[in-house]
């Protein structure tokens, strides 16, 4: 019984099915492992990323064995700042943690992070200068009539709104072989 295969269903061997050659072996394994590690990959990002991380989609490739195998895959997570800053600083811990959550975090997972780090650290600026401006009227506030404010905060935010959006838009067009975490 070298040539066919023998049918789960019906117990026959299938004349017209040829054993796969050591080579698509090889590659059936390797799109297996790819398979099994993209699934993980994915997996940590949803579980570590609780209520702001969405389902993940996955980029399939055809084996020589006609089934498919995952390949890329990626998980939405929601990055978007809450209206209180505490809340947007936990937010953010959450979403770097999912960020980094797989053992080999691709090159879009560590952008997220920082994305998440530079709106943490914007949240934390807006605590400092809330606390430190209560009781003293507009000064030291970034507000349409005092765009200068003499603690200068507004350089920061700007800034760290500026390297998260540049992360964003740098990651546009390209899918690395593990899309990770999307934004």
């Amino acid at each position: 019984m070298a040539a066919g295969r023998t049918t789960p269903a019906s117990g026959t061997t299938d004349a017209s099915a040829k054993p796969a050659s050591d080579q698509q072996q090889q590659q059936i394994q390797q799109l297996q492992r790819a398979d099994a590690s993209v699934r993980q990959h994915e997996a940590a990002h949803q579980a570590t990323g609780g209520p702001y991380a969405g389902g993940a989609s996955f980029t399939y490739t055809r084996g020589p064995d006609g089934k498919n195998y995952a390949t890329a895959g990626e998980v939405p997570v929601d990055t978007s700042p809450e209206r209180d800053p505490q809340a947007t600083i936990r937010k953010m811990e959450t979403v770097k943690a999912a960020a980094l959550a797989p053992a080999d975090p691709s090159p879009q997972d560590l952008r997220v992070a920082q994305q998440a780090d530079a709106a943490k650290a914007q949240a934390q600026q807006e605590l400092r200068g809330a606390s430190s401006g209560a009781g003293g009227g507009d000064a030291g506030k970034d507000t349409p009539g005092n765009p200068s404010p003499g603690n200068g905060t507004a350089a920061p935010a700007l800034a760290a709104r500026g390297a998260a959006a540049y992360g964003a838009a740098s990651a546009i067009g390209r899918q690395p072989a593990y899309a990770g975490i999307t934004v």
